[in-house]
């Protein structure tokens, strides 16, 4: 697993740049001063407006777009620059080289994005248990499964990050939010689900089962791991 570790490691360099950094903590930061505003404000029902900005802000929002920013950069970068190809060549399997290069944004991601919204849910409700680990839980997958997702995504398209803004703000806020069809192809809807399922809040279009809400992200991370795998195997880089 060395050849594995020491691309993880070359991924992880890669991920830390100034930019990106000063987004993570620019997003945080908005979370801190919403939850402290609506904290000292003494909502009516702390557990629902806890819930709801973990929700509307969190899932919605702050989660999928630091995993987009961070994910669609791993290999687009590599290939935009044409560097992935010194990558491409070398002996290691192909799995391990999408593996890597989703883990390094998710390792990122999650923390960054799970403290963050786990103290602003405290500054409204407390620590409330059911607020504090349904928000931790549903943060978790949400950006397991998003960097998964735009790992691929920034390997198929050079346009990675317009193209998974479209996603987040058309699809997911509008399309999705008309139900049937729409809504069961919006990842948003999954880690919603465990929250809303968690803290007994009802969200919109968050009526998935806890364990479906966990089940249904690790499929389509293990998909979009399998496609990476698959078009790193094919695709012609030199």
């Amino acid at each position: 697993m060395t050849p594995f570790f020491t691309l993880y490691r070359l991924f992880l360099r890669n991920q830390l740049t100034t930019g990106r950094l000063v987004l993570i903590g620019a997003l945080t930061a908005i979370a801190l001063i919403i939850g402290f505003a609506v904290g000292t404000s003494d909502p009516f029902d702390p557990v629902d407006a806890a819930t709801g900005i973990v929700w509307f802000f969190g899932i919605g929002l702050m989660v999928p777009i630091i995993s987009l920013v961070l994910a669609s950069s791993a290999l687009g970068d590599l290939q935009a620059d044409e560097t992935l190809v010194y990558l491409w060549h070398r002996k290691t399997p192909r799995w391990q080289l999408a593996a890597a290069a989703w883990l390094a944004p998710a390792t990122i991601a999650v923390p960054a994005t799970a403290i963050g919204l786990s103290l602003c849910a405290v500054l409204v409700a407390g620590f409330n248990a059911k607020v504090f680990f349904g928000t931790l839980l549903a943060v978790v997958v949400a950006a397991i499964v998003y960097s998964a997702a735009f790992t691929l995504l920034g390997l198929l398209f050079r346009r990675a990050l317009i193209i998974g803004l479209m996603y987040l703000f058309i699809w997911e806020q509008f399309m999705a939010r008309a139900g049937g069809g729409a809504a069961t192809l919006s990842i948003n809807t999954y880690p919603s689900s465990i929250l809303a399922k968690i803290t007994d809040i009802e969200l919109f279009l968050a009526d998935r089962s806890i364990a479906t809400g966990v089940i249904v992200p690790i499929v389509i991370s293990l998909l979009a791991l399998f496609f990476t795998s698959w078009r790193l195997d094919r695709m012609d880089v030199a």
